[in-house]
């Protein structure tokens, strides 16, 4: 028997919600796909029609928050900021909109985004790392860096993004000041490394 679109959409929409709960009950390791699949309703072969491993969808999570976070950034920015007050609030916009996930975040991260070779590679947190990316080059680009950033700087950028998730995802400081702090002094540190030093800070970079 075929369902609608919107039945579908529905039953999406219900394994999301669902398997958030689940994992902020249980813990993301505890849970299974079966104790999702009875939560919402389904039988776990019709929950894998729509997310293959719990690692998938807790990524869709994930990723579904980071692109609300991206239209935050895009709401809020006033175009007066400069390339780190940008960088700064754009992480931070993702983190917002990431905190209602924060009691299972850490396995999640760890399995999908990883910076270490893995056997099997989660496509939801390859497309989540790729779109980050092109917004981080989106915003460059804002800012006069007509080139995308080589290699090495993209790989320095994704290590401390990469750290700062990690920190963030276990800081109990008041408000997470920890984790801003951290976010300050990474994106300075990025944006000058780019920008150059000194007199000519910026000229071979951005126009």
């Amino acid at each position: 028997m075929r369902i609608s679109a919107q039945a579908k959409q529905e039953n999406r929409a219900r394994i999301l919600e669902k398997g958030a709960e689940l994992f902020i009950a249980k813990g993301f390791e505890e849970c299974t796909t079966r104790d999702i699949a009875v939560s919402s309703g389904l039988a776990t072969g019709t929950l894998f029609n729509y997310f293959p491993s719990k690692e998938t969808l807790a990524m869709t999570m994930v990723s579904e928050a980071l692109n609300r976070g991206r239209e935050d950034f895009r709401r809020r920015r006033t175009g007066e900021e400069g390339l780190d007050e940008d960088l700064f609030l754009f992480i931070a916009s993702g983190l917002r909109r990431l905190r209602p996930l924060r009691p299972f975040i850490g396995p999640v991260l760890e399995r999908s985004l990883s910076p270490f070779p893995r056997k099997t590679v989660c496509p939801e947190g390859e497309a989540a790392r790729q779109e980050h990316l092109d917004a981080v080059h989106e915003i460059l680009a804002m800012h006069g860096f007509t080139k995308a950033p080589d290699y090495v700087a993209v790989t320095m950028y994704w290590s401390l993004y990469l750290g700062i998730l990690a920190f963030w995802a276990g800081d109990d400081s008041p408000n997470q000041q920890a984790t801003q702090a951290l976010m300050d002094y990474s994106i300075r540190m990025f944006v000058q490394v780019i920008s150059g030093n000194g007199a000519d800070r910026g000229e071979e970079h951005a126009d």
